[in-house]
């Protein structure tokens, strides 16, 4: 299975359907950044750092949907953060394999905030609405924050904080592009951070003498420091196990599914 991943956040509020059904609208934004945006700085629980599709440990007749959010919770404040009521979250697939539109979705909304917090699942099922904006489907299950839930079909769900997956040695990297550092756009920079903010930086660590030999290269042999996992930074995951047979390519299909994850809000900010 292919994965593509994509966020898509922001829009503007179209109309109300019913007392708490509304039209969800969003703008593409590619990528997979952590804190990209004012928006996603003013709205951290909309932020999408990663998505995944990989086939279940336990039992190789499901496969694993996974969507992290709300990046960069700093060590032992993942049990009391919690997932944004004004968002829509999504998984949007597309196993035709052809036209990169979804044809299933899987969305959840926040109720309530807190530990005591719950998450209504709808889907999966076919959207109301492709593209860019989005409507409430009809509800599949509601389940606790924080605890692994099996659904009356058998799906098994969770909606809480987990260890960031996501590995790269961040530093290095804003020290080769450090526009992409929402620090280094403060005035004046925090001292901390200024000899970061000040650039130069022209390899990415961790490889070998014989890589540099083979290669003719003169690349860094500095070790490699994931950054996010050895400051134990924290994630809000939404997590879902369900037969391969509910996104099985469709036949004629090219025999590959396309997976994104969105966030929609009505008022776009």
């Amino acid at each position: 299975m292919n994965l593509t991943s994509t966020r898509l956040a922001g829009g503007v509020a179209i109309a109300a359907l019913a007392a708490a059904v509304f039209l969800y609208t969003s703008h593409p934004v590619s990528g997979s950044d952590h804190q990209d945006s004012p928006t996603m700085l003013a709205r951290p629980g909309a932020d999408i750092t990663d998505a995944y599709i990989f086939p279940s440990p336990a039992n190789s007749a499901n496969v694993v949907l996974a969507m992290n959010t709300h990046p960069l919770i700093p060590a032992g404040a993942g049990t009391n953060t919690f997932f944004d009521p004004a968002v829509l979250y999504q998984f949007k697939i597309d196993n035709t394999g052809t036209t990169h539109v979804e044809n299933q979705v899987i969305q959840f909304k926040a109720n309530g905030t807190g530990a005591s917090q719950t998450i209504t699942m709808y889907g999966p099922a076919a959207p109301s609405i492709a593209g860019t904006t989005s409507v409430l489907l009809t509800p599949t299950a509601t389940f606790k924050y924080n605890t692994p839930t099996t659904l009356a079909n058998g799906m098994q769900v969770f909606a809480g904080p987990r260890k960031d997956t996501f590995f790269f040695d961040l530093l290095t990297f804003f020290q080769i592009v450090p526009d992409r550092f929402y620090a280094c756009h403060a005035n004046p920079v925090p001292a901390q951070f200024a000899s970061l903010c000040a650039g130069g930086g022209s390899s990415f660590n961790g490889f070998t003498a014989a890589y540099n030999a083979a290669h003719a290269a003169s690349c860094s042999t500095k070790p490699a420091m994931d950054f996010l996992s050895a400051n134990q930074f924290n994630v809000l995951s939404f997590v879902v196990e369900l037969p391969r047979t509910a996104l099985a390519p469709k036949s004629g299909s090219p025999g590959k599914i396309y997976l994104w994850s969105t966030t929609s809000t009505t008022t776009g900010s």
